[in-house]
């Protein structure tokens, strides 16, 4: 008898998409942790971000709601209230961090700031925190990236503009009497 191999083929390829069927929807159970899902990333939010939710789905969403990369200064204040959330690339085996705020406005990284952050315990994968950026230290229109560290180990990155009104210059220049007054050669 005469057996296609059309036939034959097709428990072999029924099998390999049920593999790989298998091991997607292995990888989305995994993927289902925020420690997971936003792993080395820094979500910078204008809100408070929660530190907890009715289920981990629920909180992924959240924080993708909440993510934001453009921040209005508060005028009053010449400041701006940053709230992040920080996913670690593996466990933390220690209680500080080192967060470091770069300005990458013109293409190259420059710092401007870093400060330690400590931990609860050990194994932490994840911080939750906020900073106020003031306007006389930071400046302002500035693309910012901020890294946290762990003895020169990067854990998580993510970067962020603060916006506000820059200021207004006339172009007009007022000369004292001296400074128009040439001197005699």
């Amino acid at each position: 008898m005469f057996i296609s191999s059309n036939h034959r083929l097709a428990p072999v390829a029924l099998a390999a998409v049920m593999v790989f069927l298998l091991c997607g929807v292995h990888r989305l159970a995994h993927a289902k942790n925020p420690e997971d899902v936003f792993r080395g990333q820094i979500i910078t939010s204008a809100k408070r971000i929660p530190t907890s939710s009715k289920s981990k789905a629920a909180y992924i969403a959240t924080l993708r709601k909440l993510k934001t990369t453009r921040f209005q200064e508060d005028r009053e204040k010449k400041q701006w209230k940053v709230h992040f959330a920080a996913f670690f690339r593996s466990p933390l085996n220690d209680l500080e961090v080192t967060i470091k705020i770069y300005d990458i406005s013109t293409g190259k990284q420059h710092l401007l700031t870093a400060f330690e952050q400590y931990m609860d315990k050990r194994g932490a994968r994840s911080v939750t925190s906020q900073m106020t950026l003031e306007r006389e230290h930071f400046g302002v229109n500035k693309n910012l990236m901020m890294v946290m560290e762990n003895r020169g180990r990067i854990l998580a990155a993510g970067r962020f503009a603060i916006v506000g009104q820059g200021e207004k210059f006339s172009g007009q220049v007022d000369f004292t009497e001296e400074e128009t007054k040439q001197p005699d050669e």
